[in-house]
């Protein structure tokens, strides 16, 4: 049980935004940003790759009560070996987002097609590789394998996605997000690539890299290593004050933050992952740098 108070936030506690919504937001914000459309078209032809498939499938149940004991323990809802979804969905998906991605970043064709073909002749399909992948593993299977694993885990990334917002939208429920101030999600156990500094007092919530769950965080401590130091837990602002970069000086590791006090409109935090990639690069450039998941 945390001794944090509980967050004046009352949008803390929300279902994560299916594949179709994302799609439409962050196609209005490329329409609005022409700059910005390089950045989005990629993701466009994720979502829509994703989108029927998300339409379509609805998570098995978890017993309630192992799930809240769980959760009472500090382990997140959603087992990797609870995790299912039909193998031929996965399959196609999987060929789906090498195809996307090989026409989007045609200088990684050659790697991007070793990829597409791992699953070849594995009776078990790509389940194993989902439960690897939700243990934080998926870096053996394509070191095992040899396969880049930046973008082995990029393709895994896209292809369980729409799988785990459905997870995550079903358990939702059996969340309290007032009692679950740790650094993974709650939902799935995948640590956070993005964060908002919500309304009126600046509450931070995470978003899970995997599935897209938010929950709330102290707002001064690094979600990778617990660094709570200023000095060594900097935040380099936006020029229009909305972004944040906080970069953390003991794990170098780094995490993006928007600061929704600076904006009269709610924003779809998996939509602006994607916008705001240009601050990954920067970070990047900077010698910080996120485990990929």
């Amino acid at each position: 049980m945390s001794s944090h108070p509980p967050s004046s936030d009352p949008s803390i506690h929300r279902v994560p935004a299916d594949a179709r919504a994302l799609a439409v937001e962050l196609s209005r914000q490329a329409t609005a940003r022409p700059e910005l459309r390089d950045i989005a078209a990629p993701y466009l032809a994720l979502l829509s790759a994703q989108a029927p498939v998300e339409d379509t499938f609805s998570p098995p149940s978890l017993p309630e009560a192992e799930v809240r004991a769980r959760l009472g323990r500090g382990i997140p809802a959603l087992a990797p070996e609870d995790f299912r979804a039909a193998p031929q969905a996965l399959r196609r998906l999987w060929e789906d987002v090498c195809a996307v991605a090989a026409r989007h970043f045609p200088d990684l064709a050659s790697p991007l097609e070793a990829i597409r073909q791992w699953p070849n002749g594995r009776e078990d399909g790509l389940l194993p590789a989902a439960m690897y992948y939700l243990r934080g593993e998926a870096d053996l299977l394509a070191e095992n394998a040899g396969l880049d694993s930046s973008l082995f885990q990029f393709v895994l990334n896209n292809v369980l996605h729409p799988f785990l917002r459905r997870y995550a939208s079903a358990l939702a429920p059996l969340v309290d997000p007032e009692t679950w101030y740790r650094p993974y999600c709650p939902v799935c156990g995948g640590e956070p690539d993005f964060a908002a500094l919500a309304k009126p007092h600046g509450a931070r919530r995470l978003l899970c890299s995997r599935c897209d769950f938010e929950w709330p965080y102290r707002r001064t401590s690094c979600p990778f290593c617990g660094n709570d130091n200023p000095e060594t837990y900097p935040y380099v602002p936006s020029e229009d004050g909305i972004y944040r970069l906080y970069l953390c000086d003991r794990c170098r590791r780094y995490l993006k933050v928007i600061d929704l006090r600076e904006l009269l409109e709610e924003r779809l935090l998996p939509v602006e992952r994607i916008l705001t990639l240009p601050m990954d690069l920067a970070a990047r450039q900077e010698g910080y740098g996120i485990r990929e998941t």
